[in-house]
């Protein structure tokens, strides 16, 4: 296995006795380690052989593919190349890095398509920058084999008269018009031009991302839902409506989302800039992190008081039981919100816990268990994913039945699981001073 640890232990292993042997002249102790070197040239060949492959798709195919169904053929080729990987390497970090790598790509493969769609289609050119934004999994940089869109994105704002196509314009109080604007061109502003062309763009891409394997979210947590489109101005404000007049079209689960945002492609200073306000407005008012941090606390693992699975007592998932709901996602929110009441603004998980050991807010005993506990979900996963194929139902890949796992895996799964509980029970202790939620 190319990268593998295990290379020098098996090495030590089996030529323990030999090294200890004082008496070995220089040619039979040439010989012993020149087996070691002929192994990690072995094992670095594999490597760098499967990092020139993977390149090659990137940087070749994917960047320069003609169109959409091209880019599903090489997205269900990336999938196929990681899950060959993940079994062959059993690394979930690499699963993520070399997933958010290709799906990164097709994604500004997929904008740029769009953008030329749009010129076309007499809309034109973006007449403003923007960016798109990955959330959720993609955000965190946690994606495994089954993916969806969780995605947003700011635009910029500003005149643009210049860049408008006569067609968009007409487009565009032909939209208002039918809103009850009936009074000509003077009452469509560059603002509503500008907004209405990413509205049309946003609800062309998320169509695209689809079309080449990224279905659409079922929460509808996409640019084509204008909550999670607009202008910066526009973003600052529907964030400062919830979290200061606890108002408007954004949710406190919105908010929530939004901590996981990253920069996929595009201007990504508007980003930053609209970043740097929400978490510091966020992690300063109180009360909302207090609701934030007890919904953390109270998200329930699938372990009983005595250390057994609850599992499902009736219908299809009899027996199972729902590990993205009673493991991971506990684990994630429990970090997020320790996370942010440290000002750690890392999105992923596991950097997250780093960085927490790092500033001495957690001991080095929790960093590790709460790691394992991670690795440990998401592998789970990823197996159900690559076992599951044909489940259209994403929810039913959560699902696990713990009395088909070996006594090894169950008792690592009800660690994993303790981990998340003396995660809570800490965060509830620190942040809320142990009172009662």
């Amino acid at each position: 296995m190319p990268l593998d640890f295990a290379i020098i232990d098996s090495f030590l292993k089996e030529n323990s006795e030999a090294m200890k042997n004082r008496a070995l002249l220089r040619h039979e102790r040439r010989r012993i380690l020149g087996g070691l070197f002929d192994r990690l040239s072995d094992s670095f060949g594999q490597y760098e052989a499967f990092e020139a492959a993977f390149t090659s798709l990137v940087k070749g195919e994917i960047e320069k593919a003609a169109d959409f169904g091209e880019l599903h053929d090489l997205h269900d080729k990336v999938r196929a190349d990681v899950e060959a990987y993940f079994l062959e390497e059993d690394s979930t970090v690499d699963v993520h890095d070399l997933l958010r790598t290709a799906r990164d790509s097709i994604t500004v493969r997929v904008l740029r398509l769009v953008e030329e769609e749009m010129e076309r289609d007499a809309f034109g050119y973006p007449p403003v920058g923007y960016v798109w934004i990955g959330l959720g999994s993609e955000g965190r940089d946690e994606q495994t084999m089954v993916t969806d869109q969780d995605n947003m994105i700011i635009f910029g704002e500003g005149e643009g008269k210049g860049s408008f196509t006569e067609y968009l314009v007409d487009q565009c109080y032909e939209h208002y018009k039918g809103k009850g604007v009936e009074d000509g061109f003077e009452k469509i502003s560059s603002k509503h031009v500008i907004e209405y062309y990413f509205k049309i763009f946003s609800e062309k891409v998320v169509e695209r991302l689809d079309e080449v394997g990224f279905p659409k979210c079922t929460g509808n947590v996409m640019p084509s839902n204008q909550k999670w489109r607009g202008s910066l101005t526009d973003w600052k404000e529907r964030l400062e409506e919830r979290l200061t007049f606890e108002r408007g079209i954004f949710e406190p689960l919105d908010v929530v989302i939004l901590t996981d945002a990253r920069c996929v492609a595009g201007d990504r200073k508007m980003l930053d800039e609209l970043l740097t306000g929400f978490f510091r407005f966020l992690t300063e008012n109180k009360n909302v992190m207090k609701d934030f941090i007890q919904a953390a606390v109270l998200m329930p693992t699938a372990l009983s008081f005595f250390g057994n699975f609850k599992v499902e007592k009736n219908g299809v998932h009899k027996d199972m039981l729902n590990l993205k709901l009673h493991g991971w996602a506990p684990l994630i929110l429990a970090v997020r919100m320790l996370a942010l009441s440290n000002g750690v603004l890392e999105p992923n998980t596991l950097r997250r816990i780093r960085e927490l050991r790092a500033m001495n807010v957690i001991k080095r005993e929790m960093e590790t268990d709460l790691t394992e506990a991670y690795l440990v979900f998401v592998k789970f996963r990823i197996m159900n994913q690559m076992n599951s194929k044909d489940v259209e139902n994403h929810m039913d890949l959560s699902y696990l039945r713990p009395d088909m796992l070996g006594p090894q895996e169950q008792e690592r799964l009800r660690k994993a699981m303790r981990a998340v509980e003396a995660l809570q029970k800490y965060i509830q202790s620190v942040l809320l001073f142990g009172q009662a939620v």
